[in-house]
């Protein structure tokens, strides 16, 4: 009976060491347990994945493998064409996926549940994926944080899609990609650079070298850091779209004026051209008139000399008659040829070789008449004579019309050679008309006088003259003399 007691106690006592010693392994093993438990072994959000609980910049799962959901915010293949460079974001926090192999494809708004070693990679934490799920969520949209938010607390809104609008600073490139720098209105220390990589699908489509330091543009993307030589933020962007500008860029300011100098180059060269060209032509059509005038000169000049040598001829004529009346004829073509060599004279003598001082004419040609009839100096000519300029067509019936005045009025007022008296010769100029007076103190005309009346030859020329003036006749008969005066047009 005492050894059954004894057994039985050495028994009892066996379990009781056993069971202090499983307490004991339990105890132990209880803390192992709990470590044990990690993010892989359920899906966790992103912001347990991103503790940092003693607030020195590393994170309290850095290194460990992690399973995390969330909202894609840019689709597959979209920001890097032949690896997993994506993000994925909560309504608080983002985070960027990266993996060299790529799976299922996902768009912006579908969830993805992932699994990888969460890491930092130059100074940005990231998940380097070994695999994924998608659970496509249609027409999920995501609303982007604006800059007044992000500015305050950039690394808060890490792997977030991002909005808003800056001043371009600086402009280049960085990490094999593209960039420009854009200040912030009221946030100096948020300068964060617009990035393409040279891996983005649409890369060719951004254009970035239409914009210049200064411009205006506004921005949506996704934000990501990157610490190398010096801590920067970037904005991904996703489409060309996401990138506007807010004024007309420079670049279009330059473009247009360096058109514009091309142009007004053009233009300049054109008129230089242009003047060019003028001048030769203008020498050639110079050069033309200068032959055309010497050659005109040369006419009139040779018309003048021929009409000397009629008027000399006649002159030899009315030597060797002794018939009155044939000398009286010879005498009247003799003067009447010379009043025109006279104006092919002054034709030669002018510029233009069209238009006449018509006062110096026509005292010239009183004075040529008056010493071919008179020897004696006995009549006095009286000139008040305005300066009228008229061209060739005038001039010639209006000299051929005082030539006849003058001849009759030495013939008929002064028909003796020693007789006295006053032979007056007006032009008065009335703009766009003349009026010349011819006038003698002579015995007067007759009382039944009329221009074009009766045999008279003279009269019947004053008359044909005058019409070709298209002149207005008039005779003043209160004058002691005879006295013709005519109205006519200067041109």
């Amino acid at each position: 009976m005492h050894y059954k007691r004894q057994r039985l106690q050495k028994s009892v006592e066996i379990h009781l060491i056993m069971f202090v010693v499983f307490l004991v392994t339990l105890l132990l093993a209880l803390p192992n347990l709990s470590s044990a438990q990690s993010p892989s072994d359920s899906t966790w959000s992103i912001s347990t994945v991103l503790l940092d609980k003693n607030q020195d910049d590393t994170l309290d799962y850095l290194g460990e493998r992690v399973k995390i959901g969330g909202i894609a915010n840019s689709p597959l293949g979209q920001l890097h064409t032949t690896r997993l460079m994506a993000f994925i974001q909560s309504n608080k926090h983002g985070i960027p996926l990266y993996t060299k192999k790529m799976e299922a494809s996902f768009g912006v708004g579908d969830s993805l549940v992932v699994q990888g070693e969460l890491q930092n990679y130059n100074g940005s934490n990231e998940i380097y994926v070994d695999s994924y799920k998608v659970f496509p969520e249609a027409g999920r949209t995501l609303t982007p944080k604006p800059f007044s938010k992000v500015g305050n607390q950039p690394k808060r809104y890490v792997g977030m899609l991002v909005t808003g609008s800056g001043t371009i600073t600086q402009k280049g490139t960085i990490n094999n990609g593209i960039y420009l720098s854009v200040a912030m209105d009221k946030m100096p220390n948020f300068e964060p650079k617009i990035f393409v990589s040279n891996f983005h699908d649409s890369f060719n489509e951004f254009n970035f070298d239409i914009l210049s330091i200064g411009d205006e543009i506004s921005v949506t993307g996704i934000l990501s850091e990157i610490v190398t030589n010096k801590h920067h933020y970037l904005i991904h962007l996703r489409t060309p779209n996401e990138l506007q500008y807010s004024d007309i860029p420079k670049y279009y300011f330059y473009i247009g004026s360096v058109v514009i100098l091309f142009i007004l180059i053009g233009i300049v060269a054109w008129i230089v051209s242009l003047r060019k060209t003028v001048t030769r032509k203008t020498k050639k059509v110079e050069q033309s008139l200068k032959e055309k005038d010497m050659l005109l000169r040369e006419i009139h000049h040779r018309v003048k000399n021929n009409l000397s040598i009629i008027s000399g001829l006649l002159g030899f004529q009315l030597d060797t008659t002794e018939v009155e009346n044939t000398q009286n004829a010879l005498q009247d073509s003799q003067s009447r040829i010379q009043s025109m060599a006279l104006i092919h004279d002054k034709l030669y003598q002018t510029d233009t070789l069209t238009d006449i001082q018509l006062n110096e004419y026509l005292q010239e040609l009183v004075e040529t008449i008056s010493s071919t009839f008179v020897t004696n100096g006995n009549i006095d000519l009286v000139f008040d004579l305005d300066p009228v300029r008229v061209d060739v067509d005038t001039v010639v019936p209006c000299g051929l019309l005082v030539n006849e005045l003058v001849v009759n009025a030495f013939k008929h007022a002064f028909p003796e050679s020693d007789s006295k008296g006053t032979l007056s010769v007006m032009l008065e100029d009335q703009k766009r008309k003349a009026k010349l007076t011819v006038a003698d103190d002579g015995p007067g005309l007759p009382d039944d006088f009329e221009l074009g009346g009766g045999d008279s030859l003279g009269s019947m020329l004053i008359e044909t003259f005058a019409a070709q003036l298209e002149a207005e006749i008039t005779l003043d008969k209160e004058h002691s003399g005879a006295a013709f005066i005519f109205i006519f047009p200067k041109n």
